[in-house]
């Protein structure tokens, strides 16, 4: 495949998720979002508890989609939508003028090996890319099994003018997913926009 065939691929991707969502952008350009949602265990649970925010869920593999749409609906979290979307494509599908309440993103692939790193989801660019949708104030919230990937965000994050470590590392909720059951221990960080 040639890179236009590559790019025009990538071009039909975006403007498919953005025909996929456009019912959801018509009813809220405020959303919380999760990259990465797995099969939905912490994002149906956090819809059902804040019924008032409009929560998306985004992930690579269709059976998990499946899965956490099949899970928001017996938690009875209408607000919660879930695409099968890579997070930067999903991005860039979102109208200019959405606005990302709450970002999480808990257990992404670590790509631990050295040459691999640049595969990783948490970069400078990623960070700038995901800013021009935040507010001042919207918090991101990650969280990984992976102590050198952590440490690695830690310092992404503190390099990037556009948002702020706190001190807390508190979800507003917890929910133990299928990752959490079988990993003995993780970190958790939270950042904010600038």
């Amino acid at each position: 495949m040639s890179l236009e065939e590559a790019l025009q691929k990538r071009a039909d991707r975006i403007r498919n998720i953005a025909d996929e969502c456009a019912e959801l952008w018509a009813r809220s350009k405020n959303i919380t979002l999760e990259i990465g949602c797995g099969k939905g265990h912490y994002l149906s649970a956090y819809a059902a508890a804040f019924p008032e925010e409009v929560c998306v869920g985004i992930d690579l593999i269709s059976e998990r989609v499946r899965d956490s749409k099949r899970r928001a609906q017996n938690k009875g979290a209408t607000n919660a939508y879930f695409f099968k979307a890579e997070a930067m494509e999903f991005l860039e599908a979102m109208p200019r003028d959405a606005v990302l309440e709450k970002i999480f993103i808990f257990f992404p692939d670590p790509w631990p090996k050295e040459r691999h790193h640049k595969r990783r989801l948490m970069q400078q660019e990623f960070l700038d890319y995901i800013r021009q949708f935040a507010q001042v104030g919207t918090k991101l919230y990650f969280r990984t099994d992976y102590d050198e990937y952590f440490q690695w965000t830690l310092d992404v994050v503190n390099e990037n003018s556009n948002w702020q470590l706190l001190q807390e590392n508190e979800l507003p909720i917890e929910e133990v997913s299928q990752f959490q059951r079988i990993l003995p221990k993780f970190s958790t960080l939270i950042a904010q926009a600038l």
